[in-house]
């Protein structure tokens, strides 16, 4: 008689991999739960669980499975990945590790332990290496392929948390690309606000990429999100070098700097120059709003106050026309940080409005919000962030709605740069 047994099968053994997680050997129609526990590179302890029931032939294949109940309802063979919830704090300050996440599956008929099988997804293969850069000002990590021919490179910003985004980085890199994930504040001997920042730095970035041997600097691309994204499209409009975008929930305007020490100023400058920045008018109950959710702890929502703030800003749009190759916009429809689809739009109609002679095109999720990660880790925390002392700032979407955006959108990212910046034989 064949006992019951969790099976897992992927395509490949990085975090963003489609997988097939079925259970075999159970009697017909029985109630099984299935649990997941996982440590990530931070130390915080994540759990996850559903209740199925298996089929006339005592089977259950989570692809086509909708759980009975658990920490979630749909049908979706990751499911068990992105609504996991955290059971522990043991947050640490160090930079995020790129080691395999282990993830042990638990089959369970009331309190009897069925079987237990361990998976580990990685974030970037063994091919690539990695080599932190400390050089002529930067602060960045390069993965690179040891090849003799150059191969496309990608700048990778990350948002207005600061540091570097070494995760999507090395994860864009183990599809046959170079990638600099680079810091622009917030770490070592950079700024630690994000208020005048040199974009100076992401010309010495360009720079330093066009000197490695194993840099195609004809196929340099950048991607960012959020303030990185608006970041990307800022430099790519004043740097003809880089030939290919991806600006996850972007701004279309400069907006100003983000400090608790300094007064409105801008974001960016540039030669000791500061960028332009838009400076519309907040209507009166715009800030009364946001001010009395700041003194009584409810859920702050900056999307119109960063609306406003852009209306009429033509001095401060991003002259993405200039852009010297394709873009690619995304977007959550439900972004209740700021209004990156209004914007991405924007962005969109002037450059059609310019006539721009490469590709672009905007993608929107209706239902997702502003946070977007590369697909695999969990979405239940994907809506909202803390703010200040005691409040909480809403972001927008659903643990589900934005892993499925999530997910779509990384894909899009990678076949894009595969597409436009011509590394046809990239291990997919």
């Amino acid at each position: 008689m064949e006992l019951p047994k969790i099976h897992f099968s992927s395509n490949s053994i990085l975090i963003d991999s489609q997988m097939k997680i079925f259970i075999t050997g159970l009697s017909p129609y029985d109630v099984v739960t299935l649990n997941a526990k996982m440590r990530d590179n931070l130390g915080t302890e994540w759990e996850s669980h559903a209740i199925f029931k298996a089929d006339s032939d005592g089977k259950i294949d989570l692809r086509t499975a909708q759980p009975m109940s658990g920490t979630y309802t749909e049908v979706d063979e990751t499911g068990l990945f992105w609504s996991m919830l955290p059971v522990s704090n043991i947050k640490s300050n160090k930079q995020i590790s790129l080691e395999p996440l282990e993830t042990k599956l638990v089959l369970i008929r009331q309190k009897e332990i069925l079987d237990v099988i361990s998976l580990k997804r990685h974030f970037v293969l063994p091919k690539v290496k990695r080599t932190p850069i400390r050089e002529q000002e930067l602060v960045a990590t390069f993965f690179y392929h040891s090849r003799e021919e150059p191969l496309p490179t990608i700048i990778v910003l990350g948002g207005s948390e600061g540091g570097l985004h070494e995760e999507q980085a090395a994860l864009l890199a183990s599809y046959g690309f170079n990638t600099l994930a680079l810091a622009y504040f917030g770490m070592e001997d950079l700024p630690d606000e994000l208020v005048n920042i040199p974009i100076d730095n992401i010309e010495k970035a360009i720079n330093w990429l066009n000197s490695q041997p194993n840099v195609d600097s004809n196929k340099l691309g950048m991607m960012g999100t959020s303030k990185g994204g608006e970041l990307a499209l800022l430099s790519a409009s004043m740097f003809p070098a880089i030939k290919a975008v991806v600006g996850y929930v972007p701004s279309s305007v400069v907006y100003p700097g983000i400090s608790q020490k300094n007064g409105s100023s801008s974001s960016w400058n540039y030669k000791g120059e500061e960028i332009p920045y838009a400076k519309g008018k907040i209507p009166e109950k715009v800030g009364a709003s946001l001010g009395n959710c700041i003194q009584t702890g409810k859920p702050l929502i900056f999307r119109d106050w960063y609306q406003h703030l852009a209306e009429g800003q033509t001095n401060a749009e991003i002259s993405v026309e200039n852009i010297n190759g394709p873009v690619l916009l995304i977007s959550g429809g439900d972004d209740k940080l700021w209004p990156s689809d209004i914007m991405s739009d924007r962005v969109i109609e002037r450059l059609k409005r310019n006539n721009h002679p490469f590709y672009f095109e905007h993608k929107t999720y209706p239902s997702a919000g502003h946070y977007f990660i590369a697909p695999g880790m969990p979405t239940t925390h994907s809506d909202k962030i803390s703010f200040a002392s005691n409040s909480t700032m809403l972001l927008g979407g659903s643990p589900h709605d934005n892993a499925v955006a999530h997910a779509d959108a990384w894909r899009k990212a990678k076949e894009f740069f595969k597409e436009y910046l011509g590394e046809k034989k990239s291990n997919w």
